[in-house]
């Protein structure tokens, strides 16, 4: 077999490689990056996925490098995410910083990051910062605050829900809600909360109450939960479908220690299912028990009102008996004065009231013949204005009426062409003729009938 020393087979040239590598990185390094790939591996024994650098302003990516945490390193890992102080666990789309060792791997002749360790304190203040920086931009453009402006009502008993159907939160929020007693209805639409798709479909979801009538207020829920599975919370889309929305909005991300833009942008936000379902309870009981005040303040007022008018009655049944003692005793003075008349003046009473209906009648009689008078000079001059009128008598002096075949009468031009017939009406009886010529105002001055 022919063999030139210059010549290198592929896995010479992937070991020299490998060499290079490893004296230009004896020590293990310190790399920062985007996780890309996790989630669909993160069940194997051994995690392969890559991390990335982006661009900040456009977010492309402009370097890729391959990792693998192997299984003995994996645990260790783990463990350590969950000492940190603010739990979280690794997922893609999560910027991290990794001690790691360089190594290329031969068969395949790729360059691969073996992962060490891991800087918990990195990634959470990485999402801390990215978190303030859209929290800054939210408030300037005034998002925080366009829920908060909507009017709460006053019995939030139609409620949109969105969670996971079933689940903890579901479970916690709604078992609240049945036992205050009150008539809550609850319409929960099914909603990712966790995971790279969970921000899109709760978007989703308030679009969809968006256009839902009658709903009170909605209702984002979930349990708690590590401050990376939270951060799809911590979104502008999210936010501004909040701020979209018409009726308030009222979260419970289920975190003690952490609250999410999600939370800021709501109308009200609390931590747990089971207080943002008691905070409802306590606004439908708050208007309950302000009814039962109010109601007993009408009581009160009703009693006090109908305890013045006893008085009052009393007071005056009081004064109607003096009057009606008085007016009795006055009107028997009357009587015995009338008593005493009567033998005296019957006969002047029937003499002047004679004369009073005989001067009645006279003028009565007078104004009859007035008014006959009046109305028969009206009545003659209606039947002028009638004759007058009269289309028959109107035709008796040479006039005439010209009819369209249907019968209405011609008024204008407009109503007849050449070539159609028409009836012309006189006093003594009509004929029909064929229109040949049609001429208007100013063309008639000097024309002669053909």
């Amino acid at each position: 077999m022919f063999y030139d020393e210059n010549i290198l087979t592929v896995s010479q040239l992937n070991g020299f490689i490998k060499d290079v590598l490893t004296m230009g990185f004896p020590q293990k390094v310190w790399v920062c990056g985007e996780i890309q790939g996790y989630d669909r591996n993160r069940n194997k024994p051994h995690v392969f996925f890559d991390l990335c650098e982006k661009e900040p302003q456009s977010h492309a990516v402009v370097a890729r490098i391959g990792l693998v945490i192997f299984s003995g390193r994996k645990a260790a890992v783990d463990e350590m995410l969950a000492q940190a102080q603010n739990a979280f666990s690794l997922k893609d789309d999560i910027e991290v910083k990794f001690l790691c060792q360089v190594d290329f791997y031969p068969p395949h002749g790729a360059v691969r990051l073996i992962v060490e360790s891991i800087d918990p304190t990195y990634t959470l203040g990485k999402i801390a910062q990215e978190k303030q920086r859209l929290i800054a931009l939210l408030k300037k453009a005034g998002t925080l605050d366009a829920n908060k402006a909507r009017p709460f009502p006053l019995v939030p008993l139609r409620i949109g829900l969105i969670t996971a159907f079933d689940s903890a939160a579901y479970n916690d929020f709604v078992s609240e809600l049945s036992g205050s007693g009150y008539g809550f209805k609850v319409f929960c639409r099914n909603t990712l909360m966790q995971g790279a798709k969970a921000e899109k479909d709760v978007v989703a979801a308030l679009k969809m109450f968006q256009e839902t009538e009658g709903i009170d207020v909605i209702v984002i829920t979930r349990g708690g939960g590590a401050i990376a599975e939270l951060s799809c919370f911590d979104s502008r889309p999210i936010a501004e479908a909040i701020a979209a929305t018409p009726v308030p909005v009222v979260s419970g991300i289920g975190h003690e220690i952490n609250v999410t833009v999600t939370d800021l942008a709501a109308y009200a936000y609390h931590k747990t299912p089971t207080a943002v379902a008691r905070f409802l309870v306590e606004c439908v009981g708050g208007f309950i028990a302000g009814l039962q005040e109010q109601t007993r303040d009408l009581q009160d007022k009703a009693q006090a009102m109908i305890t013045g008018q006893h008085v009052r009655l009393r007071h005056a049944a009081q004064d109607l008996q003096q009057v009606a003692f008085f007016s009795l005793k006055y009107q028997e003075q009357e009587l015995k004065r009338i008593e005493k008349s009567l033998p005296v003046f019957p006969l002047k009473l029937v003499k002047d009231a004679a004369r009073a209906m005989a001067s009645r009648q006279a003028a009565l009689t007078s104004a009859l013949k007035v008014f006959r008078k009046t109305a028969e000079a009206r009545l003659q001059h209606y039947r002028s204005v009638i004759d007058l009128a009269d289309p028959a008598n109107i035709i008796r002096k040479g006039f005439s009426l010209t009819r369209l075949p249907d019968g209405r009468l011609v008024r204008s031009l407009s109503q007849v062409r050449p070539g159609d017939t028409v009836r012309t009406e006189l006093s003594d009886g009509c004929f029909d003729s064929r229109v040949n010529n049609i001429l208007k105002e100013d063309q008639r001055e000097g024309d002669k009938i053909q």
